[in-house]
Order: structure tokens, then C-alpha cells, then sequence
């Protein structure tokens, strides 16, 4: 094994169990103290399910000898890994999308009531999915035959094919890479204007945050593609790019992910004795986010709720459902928001 089919094994299986494990922790979290699954969790189950489907393949592909030059390969073992690549990139794109759509349907929901629809989010996941939609067209359809794209000996053509979906790909990464930067940056506006105490702004913002990191890779890995585009030895070029493509799928899951398991990390640190649990009780409680008129805030009998459900930032109720004042805030516009002491 070459030190480039290393690098590739290495960084995408290591990636792959730490989303993974980041994954489950949601799961558990979602479990535990939502009691119910929502369309954010549906849309990263889906980004990990190709994710890992995706994983499957870019084995398959190193299995074929990816990585190694191009003139030293037999024609079955370069179209395999070509192949096998290609498979590797449209599912790692599908995931990558995916994964964008679960951080943004996350912020629509803790968003919570306003008067204003977020047209910002809304236009922006229209764009993710065509923009990330038609580059899978503009890539599978560079060759005529089709097979001609990971089997040069097959009599065809892949002009101007070829040059449309290099040009469309590097659009399609810049784009990825704003609208990261984007989903990193909004919840700066989103959460300053809410009413919750300063350093669970500042945390959030901070987790929300790491979506600089996925935009940092769909950088680097239009970088590559560039680079890819000049050179005719292939298996030896793409090992760099499969690396960043993987990393940028796995990096957007793992940020969808992150900001949802902190009352789970919350939890744990209370029961090792790391943090103080003055508040805490063995039944959480469990609090849809939600934003519609007829969500509902439920409470423990006699208790004052945890502030785990800070993903839950509203709970919107009529006023004859409203509980005691001395568990929640209530604000002007019929609005509960809890707070831990």
C-alpha cells in the first residue's frame, strides 16, 4: 500500500467512525430528551446512510489501486478504480447536501415564531439542492457512452462534456463553500436577538460555528479539482480530492450534529461530578421544538424543567395552557422560554 492509498484508508475510516459515534450521541439525545424524531434528524440519518454507503466504495476503488500511477495499472484495475471513485463522489455529494439541508431545516426549526417567513434559509436550501443536484448531471453525463468515464478505451467522446462539468464543479464547490460559511454565520443574528442568558448564546454560536471548518474543505477541495483537471494520470491525482470530499461530507454531518448532543454532554459531565447538578432530575423533560401555534411545554409535576431543551428555544402555547409563572418566562407575545438557574 502506497502512502496515498494510506492517507485515504486512514483519514476517511477514521472520519467515518467519529461521525458515526457523533451520530449515535444524536440519536441518543433526540431520544432522551426530545422523545421524538424531526425533519432534521431524518435528512442527517440520510447523509450518514451515503455517507457510509460512499465509504464502501472509496475501499473499493483504493481495493482496485487508487493511488497508484496510471501506466502501471492493467485497464480492468483502472476502470474499477475509476469507477469505484466516481460512485465514492456522487454518493459523498448526495451526503454533503444532505447534511446542508439537516443544519438549515435545524435553524428553521429553533428559530421559532416570527413574523417573517426565513426566506434567507428557504432560498438557500432551493439552492444547495439544484446547485448540488446538477453537477451529479453534469458528471455523469461528460461521456458519451457513459462508460467512457471510467473506461477510456471504449470508443466515444467526452467534449465538450467533460469541460462543462469541470466549469460547473467549480462553481458547485464555491458555492458549497459560501453557503457553509453562510449556515456558520447565521446563527449569530438568529441567536443575539433571542432572550436566553449570554453564555449559552456564546456556546451556540460557537458550535453552530464549526461549519467554518466544512466551508474551509469545500475550498480546498475545489482547489483540487482544479488541480485534478490539469493532469492525465488520474489514479495518481485523485487520492488528495477523495480525501477532501470525504472529510467535507463527514465534517457537515458532524456539525449538524454537534449542537443537538449538548444536553446528552451536559448529562454525562453532571453524572462523572465534572459540572454541578442542582437542577437535574432522573425523568427529563422532554419539550418538542416547534413552531406551531398549538405546540405544547411539558412540564414534570412540582418540578422546574432542566434547560435541555435548549434546542427547543420556544414552545408557543394559548394562554389558558400556560403553566405557573414560577417555572417559566412568559413575554408579551404568549412565549415560554426556560431558563436555568
Amino acid at each position: 500500500m502506497t502512502a496515498l492509498q494510506a492517507a485515504v484508508i486512514g483519514s476517511s475510516w477514521t472520519e467515518t467512525a467519529v461521525g458515526l459515534l457523533f451520530y449515535i450521541l444524536r440519536l441518543v439525545s433526540t431520544w432522551t430528551f426530545v422523545g421524538r424524531a424531526r425533519w432534521d434528524l431524518a435528512l442527517v440519518t440520510i447523509a450518514v446512510l451515503f455517507a457510509c454507503a460512499g465509504q464502501v466504495f472509496l475501499q473499493l476503488s483504493v481495493n482496485n489501486e487508487m493511488g497508484e500511477q496510471i501506466m502501471g495499472l492493467s485497464e480492468k484495475h483502472r476502470a474499477a478504480a475509476l469507477f469505484y471513485g466516481w460512485v465514492f463522489q456522487l454518493l459523498s455529494i448526495t451526503a454533503s447536501m444532505s447534511g446542508k439541508l439537516a443544519i438549515l431545516v435545524f435553524l428553521i426549526q429553533i428559530r421559532g415564531r416570527h413574523e417573517k417567513k426565513p426566506w434567507f434559509l428557504l432560498v438557500l436550501a432551493v439552492l444547495i439542492t439544484a446547485i448540488n443536484v446538477t453537477v451529479m448531471g453534469t458528471l455523469l453525463g461528460q461521456c458519451v457512452p457513459m462508460a467512457k468515464l471510467w473506461n477510456d478505451s471504449i470508443p466515444g467522446s467526452c467534449e465538450p462534456g467533460r469541460r462543462v462539468n469541470q466549469d460547473f464543479s467549480f462553481f458547485q464547490g464555491s458555492f458549497n463553500a459560501l453557503a457553509d460559511a453562510a449556515l456558520a454565520s447565521y446563527p449569530v443574528h438568529l441567536f443575539w436577538k433571542l432572550q436566553m442568558r449570554f453564555r449559552l448564546k456564546i456556546a451556540l454560536i460557537v458550535l453552530m460555528g464549526m461549519g467554518w471548518i466544512a466551508s474551509a474543505c469545500s475550498a480546498v477541495k475545489t482547489y483540487q479539482l482544479q488541480v485534478l483537471s490539469r493532469t492525465s494520470n488520474t489514479t495518481y491525482a485523485q487520492p488528495p480530492l477523495l480525501i477532501w470530499v470525504s472529510t467535507e461530507g463527514w465534517i457537515v454531518i458532524i456539525v449538524g450534529c454537534v449542537p443537538p448532543i449538548r444536553p446528552l454532554v451536559d448529562r454525562l459531565f453532571q453524572q462523572l461530578g465534572f459540572t454541578s447538578n442542582r437542577s437535574s432530575n432522573k425523568n427529563p423533560t422532554r419539550v418538542p421544538y416547534t413552531t406551531s401555534r398549538s405546540g405544547r411545554a411539558y412540564i414534570s409535576a412540582g418540578r422546574r424543567p432542566e434547560d435541555n431543551s435548549w434546542v427547543e428555544l420556544t414552545a408557543v402555547d394559548r394562554k389558558d395552557d400556560m403553566v405557573p409563572r414560577s417555572r417559566v418566562m412568559v413575554v408579551t407575545d404568549i412565549e415560554t422560554m426556560y431558563e436555568q438557574d
